[in-house]
């Protein structure tokens, strides 16, 4: 299942810089967790919850960003969560504001919601960060 998972990666970054809200819903499991790096800006806990967060998530995302582009470098299998490392590009809708990072994303699966159905994403400002939050180091 874990290249299922990988292409699920792939698939979910193109709907975000898409923001194809029917494509998002297909590959999350009803319950996701979504940390997202809007979220973490905004110094909440960073959660979107279920469905109806990822709708919110994309509003708020076009409420705040004029444009917002995930480009993928990598992607490993870990097993049940794939780490994506990436690009951010994205300027500020009232702002102006560039922004370019190199960001890290844990997605994480669950056996028995299906191929590609997510339960987690979360973001992270580096690589270690997130290898630290799946168990793992460099």
């Amino acid at each position: 299942m874990s290249q299922e998972n990988v292409e699920a990666v792939h698939e979910w970054i193109a709907a975000i810089n898409r923001r194809d809200l029917a494509a998002l819903l297909e590959l999350a499991d009803p319950d996701i967790e979504f940390r997202s790096y809007l979220a973490a800006l905004s110094g909440s806990d960073g959660a979107y919850r279920g469905h109806d967060g990822l709708k919110r998530y994309l509003r708020d995302l076009d409420d705040a960003w004029e444009s917002f582009q995930v480009e993928q470098d990598e992607c490993r299998d870990l097993g049940e969560t794939v780490l994506m490392v990436g690009r951010l590009h994205a300027r500020g809708r009232s702002s102006g504001l560039e922004v370019k990072e190199r960001l890290a994303f844990l997605h994480t699966f669950r056996e028995g919601t299906g191929p590609g159905r997510y339960v987690r994403h979360q973001f992270f400002v580096t690589v270690d960060a997130a290898l630290e939050a799946a168990g793992l180091s460099e």
